[in-house]
């Protein structure tokens, strides 16, 4: 444990992991580590000049997932992940909750089609 905010986290979700959370399921069904190279050449921000700082690729990966699985606009998704303590655990309790104009502006043209197609096939 990081500290008490985490063991407080953990504590809260053990409730929701009794209801049967099927995003811990799928949570152990894939490598998501491999998404890491995929999306790291998706990244326009990659200049030395400063600016926000990129998401972790993952995190950004788990967001599409939920985003596309619970069909949810750009705001909802923000809103739900603040809310929900499944999808929070789901994103590994990240600090912070990237908002849409971070993920919007990470990311240009027809770069996400390939992850798209990937969250859809499950």
């Amino acid at each position: 444990m990081k500290s008490l905010t985490d063991f407080a986290l953990n504590e809260e979700y053990k409730q929701v992991k009794r209801l049967d959370d099927q995003l811990a399921e799928i949570e152990s069904l894939l490598n998501w580590e491999a998404f890491h190279p995929i999306v790291g050449e998706i990244y326009d921000n990659k200049s030395e000049r400063g600016g926000r700082p990129n998401v972790n690729e993952v995190v950004m990966v788990k967001l599409l997932v939920l985003q596309q699985w619970h069909g949810l606009s750009d705001p909802e998704l923000e809103k739900q992940v603040a809310d929900r303590i499944s999808f929070r655990k789901f994103l590994g309790f990240p600090e912070t909750i990237p908002d849409c104009l971070a993920r919007s502006c990470s990311c240009t043209g027809n770069k996400l089609s390939p992850l798209y197609r990937i969250c859809n096939s499950f």
